[in-house]
Parts: C-alpha cells; structure tokens; sequence
C-alpha cells in the first residue's frame, strides 16, 4: 500500500458523494453539510468542464476560486474551508493521493486571505506529509 499513497488516484471521486461522507464523519449540521455539498459541486462541475470528471487529483485551486469570482468574498473563503477539508477526508480515506492532496493543500493556504483557513489547511499538509514519510519504504542498512 505504501507506493500507491503516491501514486496519481485513477479512481474518480463522486463529488457529492464525498460531501455527505464528510458530513456525516464530521457530524455536520444542515448549512455545513450543504456547505460541503455546494464546494463538492463546485469542483465536480470544473472537472467535468475540462473532461476530468471525478478527477479531484486535477484540481487546480486558484482556477475553480477564479470561477467562483461572482461571489461576495467572504463564501470563496468558506469554499476554499470547505475544498481542504474535502481534499483531506478523501486522502486520509484513501480515495486521493495524498501527494496531491496536498499539493492542492498548499495552494489553498497560499490562495486564502484567512489566517484560520491557511492554519488549517498547512495543518492538514502537514499531517498528509507525515502519512507520505511514514508510506515511504525505508531503506535497510546494516
């Protein structure tokens, strides 16, 4: 299992699939739960755009935030809350590689005018760092 952690997920994600999965891992109330299901779809609909449904190792942060331009501020924050905690819970449950999970980790934390959402989302690619060295084979010396 440890090489596959690495490894480009071929496995397409079901965007709203996923949101209810963390709603309720979370214990989500209803606005949080739609919250989630909102950025999910959000994602979803950029994918499929480009012909990569189901394809959340394609993410691209700052394009699907781009999209979102005609929103007030404030809900792109909630967004880019939202997609890193749907990037994690799909690669902590093994759904997405963690590599590029936390790739479109870092690029929210650099994309965020938030202090609690940079925090949050350098914590989660910490975390993901940590889960990809320990995956990592180590080497034998004698």
């Amino acid at each position: 299992m440890g090489n596959q952690l690495h490894k480009t997920s071929r496995a397409r994600i079901v965007a709203v699939s996923l949101a209810e999965e963390l709603a309720d891992a979370v214990k989500a109330d209803l606005e949080e739960r739609q919250e989630l299901v909102d950025a999910a779809l959000c994602v979803g609909q950029w994918l499929a755009d480009r012909g990569l449904s189901g394809r959340w190792d394609r993410i691209e942060p700052a394009d699907v935030l781009r999209s979102l331009d005609f929103l007030p501020a404030p809900e792109r924050e909630r967004f880019l809350f939202s997609l890193v905690s749907l990037l994690g819970h799909a690669a902590f449950g093994g759904k997405l590689a963690l590599g590029a999970a936390k790739a479109s980790i870092d690029k929210v934390a650099r994309l965020t005018h938030e202090e609690v959402i940079r925090v949050f989302a350098e914590t989660a690619s910490a975390h993901l760092h940590r889960m990809m060295t320990l995956a990592e084979p180590q080497s034998m010396s004698a």
